[in-house]
C-alpha cells in the first residue's frame, strides 16, 4: 500500500505556532503484513486512493457502500477522502470510525492469519489525525496509545500535541524528547517540532527561538538531501520556518522574523502555516503598508492552494490579517465585515497551539477598533455634510459606537483569565489573545479599564524583570495607563523613556506612543512638546490620530475663491480631527471653483498631506467642498505609502511628502483583496 501523501500533510495554522505533520505510517510498513482482501472495486477505490486520485476514490467507494453498507475497505476510503479533500470531519470520523468497528468485530485486535493488520493501523491513525483537527485531544490520545499497544515501533511525536493542548506539558516534552532521540528522521523532525511549540506554551522566549530555530535547521538539512518536490510529502521546511519566524518574534529579532518568514515562501507546501500572513503582520507593524498589501495578496493566493481539510482551517485567521490591514488603511467598514466572519466562523483550533476563547478575544478587539474607527470616520463625514447629512453621520457614529459594546464584553470575558490577560501584556508570547498586534494592546486600557491593566502590568514588570527588552514596550503601555489615570506628567515621562527605546521595527506602536505623549504634553501645557509629538505620530501612522479619537491644534486659512472654498475651510474647522484656536499646525485651502487643494502643514514647515479635487460637470459648491474635505481626511489621517522607509522610521520631523497616486494603487489593490478573500472557496 502506497499511501505516503496522505500521513505527510503537515498540520499547521495562523500566528501561533503550528504542528508540523503526521508520521508517515505506511513508509514504515512490515513488508511481511497480510495483503487486503476484497473485491475488484474495492480494490480499485484503495488503488485510486493510494494514487491521490481522491474524486475518482470517493465515486467507488460510494459505489461500493450502496451496495454493501458495511465494506470495510470503501468506508476506510470514504472517510479519508472526506477528511482530505473536503474537510468535512464529522462524517470522516464516523466512516472511519465504522471501518474501525468492522475490523475488530471480524478479527478482533490480535493478527489472526490473513487479518489485514497492516490497514487496521491505518484506520487507527487516520482516526487520532481527524480526532485532533476535532479538538477532541482526549480521544486522540486514547486511539494513540492504543496505536502503539498493538504496533510499533510507537507513535512518540504524535502524543506531544494532545498533551500540549490538555497542558499536561511535561508529559508533551518527554514524549517529544523520546521522539529527537529515537534515530527516526521523521519522528525527530516531528519531536522538534512539538518541543518548539511546548517552549512556545510555557512562554519560555529563548527556550522557545532556540528549539524552533533547531527544527527549522534540523528541516532545512532534511530538505537538502531530499529530491521530493511533492508539496505534500517534501520535508516541511514551511512550517519551521514559520515556527521559528515566531520564536525570533518572541525575543524581538525583527529582521530574523523576516528571513525566516521569506525562506518558508520559497516553496509550496500542503499547510496552514502561511509563511505570507507573517510578513503580511510584520510589514503593518513596520507601516510597510506597499509590502503589506502585496504579502497580503500573496497570503490570499497560498490559502487557496490548499487541500481543502487544511484550507478552511485558517480562514478566519487570514479574514483577521486582512481587517488589521484595512484598519490601518482607513478601510473600516470592509474591515468590520472580514473581521464579523471571522468571529461568526472561527477556525477549528485542533492544528494549533492556542484555543478558541483567545482568537476570538483578539478578532472582538480587532472589530472593537473598526467600529470605533468607523464611528470616527462618520463623525468627520457630519462635519462636512449638510444639515440632513450631519445627522444621518451623526447617528451611524453613535450606531457604530454602541455596536462596539458587545465586544468589550467579549474581551472583558475572555481576559478575565488572568494567566491569559497576563500573557497578553507580555507580548510575543503564547497564551495571550492572538493575533494581537501590539500597536493594539493599548486599546485593552480603554475595553478592561486603566486600573485592571495597571495591575496587570506590575506583575508583568515583576515577572520579566531580567528582561531588558521588553521594559520600553512596557514603558509603552504604562504611558497610555497613566494618561488614563490623569497622571499626564508621569505618562509624559514615561512615553518619551519609551520612544527612546523602541525597536525602529516598531512603526505603529512608535506612533501611538507619540500620540499618547502629545495628550499628556498638552495636558501639561506644553505646546511646543505636544505639537512636536503629533507631528512624530503623524509621520509614523498618520491613521493613529484618527483611531485613537484624536485632534490636532490647526488653523484653518483659505486662499481660493469661490463659494466652495469658503465653506470647505468652515467644514475643516468644525472636524473632529483638529482643534482650531490653538494654533500649531496648519490647513490651507488654494484653488478655485474648478479644483481645490487642501494641505496639512506642521509647525516646523513639513507637508504632511495635501489632496486634489477636481470638480465635475455642473457640480454645487456644497458637493465639491465635501468631496474635497473627504479626500483631504483620507490623505492626512490613514496610512501613506510612497514614502521611504527611511521616512517611516524617522522620528526627528523631517519633512515628508504624500504620493498620492501610490495611494491610490495601494487602496485599489486592498479592494482587489477584499474582493478576493470575500470570494475565496
Amino acid at each position: 500500500m502506497s499511501a505516503l501523501r496522505r500521513y505527510a500533510l503537515p498540520l499547521a495554522a495562523a500566528l501561533t505556532l503550528t504542528l508540523s505533520g503526521t508520521a508517515p505510517v505506511v513508509a514504515q510498513q512490515n513488508a511481511n503484513a497480510p495483503a487486503v482482501q476484497g473485491t475488484a472495486i474495492e480494490l480499485e477505490a484503495l488503488r485510486l486512493y493510494n494514487e491521490n486520485k481522491l474524486i475518482t476514490a470517493r465515486a467507488k467507494s460510494e459505489e461500493v457502500l450502496r451496495h454493501d453498507p458495511d465494506s470495510l475497505i470503501a468506508n476506510y476510503v470514504l472517510g479519508c477522502v472526506l477528511r482530505e479533500a473536503e474537510g468535512s470531519l464529522p462524517r470522516a470520523m464516523y466512516h472511519l470510525g465504522h471501518a474501525r468497528e468492522l475490523y475488530e468485530t471480524r478479527y478482533g485486535t490480535g493478527r489472526p492469519p490473513g487479518a489485514p493488520w497492516q490497514l487496521h493501523r491505518e484506520i487507527l491513525f487516520a482516526i487520532q489525525a481527524a480526532a485532533g483537527e476535532m479538538e477532541e485531544y482526549d480521544y486522540q490520545l486514547h486511539v494513540l496509545e492504543f496505536h502503539d499497544y498493538l504496533y510499533d515501533p510507537d507513535l512518540l511525536a504524535e502524543h506531544a500535541w494532545p498533551l500540549l493542548h490538555l497542558k499536561r506539558y511535561n508529559e508533551a516534552r518527554d514524549f517529544a524528547r523520546r521522539a529527537i532521540a529515537s534515530g527516526d528522521a521523521w519522528q525527530g523532525s516531528l519531536g522538534r517540532n512539538a518541543l518548539c511549540a511546548i517552549e512556545g506554551a510555557a512562554r519560555m522566549r529563548q527556550a522557545q527561538y532556540t528549539a524552533c530555530l533547531d527544527a527549522y535547521r534540523n528541516a532545512e538539512q532534511r530538505a537538502r538531501g531530499s529530491t521530493d518536490t511533492n508539496p505534500a510529502t517534501a520535508p516541511h521546511v514551511t512550517v519551521h520556518a514559520y515556527n521559528a519566524a515566531l520564536g525570533a518574534w518572541a525575543v524581538l529579532r525583527h529582521d530574523e522574523v523576516e528571513r525566516l518568514a521569506t525562506e518558508g515562501t520559497r516553496r509550496l507546501e500542503f499547510t496552514t502555516a502561511n509563511p505570507w500572513r507573517v510578513l503580511a503582520r510584520l510589514y503593518v507593524d513596520e507601516g510597510k503598508m506597499a509590502q503589506a498589501v502585496d504579502a497580503l495578496r500573496e497570503m490570499q493566493g497560498w490559502r487557496v492552494r490548499q487541500p481543502a481539510n487544511l484550507r478552511d482551517q485558517d480562514r478566519a485567521e487570514t479574514d483577521a490579517a486582512v481587517a488589521t490591514a484595512l484598519l490601518v488603511a482607513g478601510e473600516a467598514d470592509a474591515g468590520i465585515r472580514f473581521v464579523t466572519r471571522a468571529l461568526e466562523r472561527p477556525d477549528r483550533r485542533g492544528l494549533v497551539a492556542s484555543d478558541a476563547e483567545q482568537a476570538l478575544g483578539a478578532h472582538a478587539l480587532l472589530r472593537r477598533a473598526l467600529l470605533r474607527t468607523q464611528a470616527e470616520l462618520d463623525a468627520e463625514r457630519a462635519s462636512f455634510s449638510p444639515f440632513t447629512g450631519r445627522v444621518r453621520e451623526t447617528s451611524n457614529a453613535i450606531a457604530d459606537r454602541l455596536g462596539a459594546w458587545p465586544d468589550d464584553e467579549r474581551v472583558t470575558s475572555v481576559l478575565a483569565d488572568e494567566f491569559r490577560l497576563d500573557s497578553t501584556l507580555r507580548l510575543y508570547v503564547r497564551g495571550g489573545i492572538e493575533p494581537l498586534p501590539v500597536w493594539m494592546v493599548g486599546d485593552l486600557v480603554h475595553a478592561l479599564g486603566a486600573g485592571v491593566v495597571a495591575v496587570a502590568l506590575r506583575d508583568v514588570r515583576r515577572e520579566e524583570a531580567s528582561n531588558a527588552m521588553m521594559t520600553p514596550y512596557y514603558d509603552a503601555l504604562e504611558a497610555e495607563v497613566l494618561l488614563a489615570q490623569g497622571d499626564s506628567t508621569r505618562a509624559l515621562a514615561m512615553a518619551q523613556r519609551a520612544i527612546q527605546a523602541l525597536p525602529t521595527h516598531e512603526a505603529l506602536l512608535h506612533a501611538r506612543i507619540a500620540a499618547v505623549g502629545a495628550e499628556a504634553a498638552r495636558a501639561e501645557g506644553n505646546a511646543q512638546l505636544a505639537n512636536g509629538m503629533y507631528e512624530r505620530s503623524l509621520q509614523k501612522d498618520p491613521g493613529t490620530l484618527r483611531r485613537m479619537g484624536l485632534a490636532i491644534p490647526a488653523t484653518v486659512t483659505v486662499q481660493a475663491s469661490g463659494d466652495a472654498a469658503s465653506t470647505l475651510g468652515d467644514w475643516l474647522e468644525r472636524s473632529p480631527r483638529v482643534r482650531t484656536g490653538e494654533g500649531g499646525f496648519r490647513i490651507a485651502v488654494t484653488g478655485d471653483a474648478r479644483a481645490l487643494r487642501v494641505c496639512l502643514t506642521s509647525p516646523t514647515g513639513a507637508q504632511l498631506g495635501c489632496s486634489d479635487t477636481t470638480a465635475t460637470r455642473n457640480e454645487s459648491p456644497d458637493h465639491l467642498a465635501s468631496r474635497a474635505a473627504e479626500d483631504f481626511h483620507a490623505r492626512a489621517f490613514a496610512t501613506r505609502v510612497g514614502l521611504s522607509t527611511q521616512d517611516l522610521r524617522s522620528l526627528d520631523g523631517t519633512t515628508t511628502t504624500n504620493d498620492a497616486a501610490a495611494r491610490e494603487q495601494m487602496n485599489g489593490v486592498l479592494r482587489d483583496i477584499t474582493r478576493e478573500g470575500a470570494t475565496a472557496p
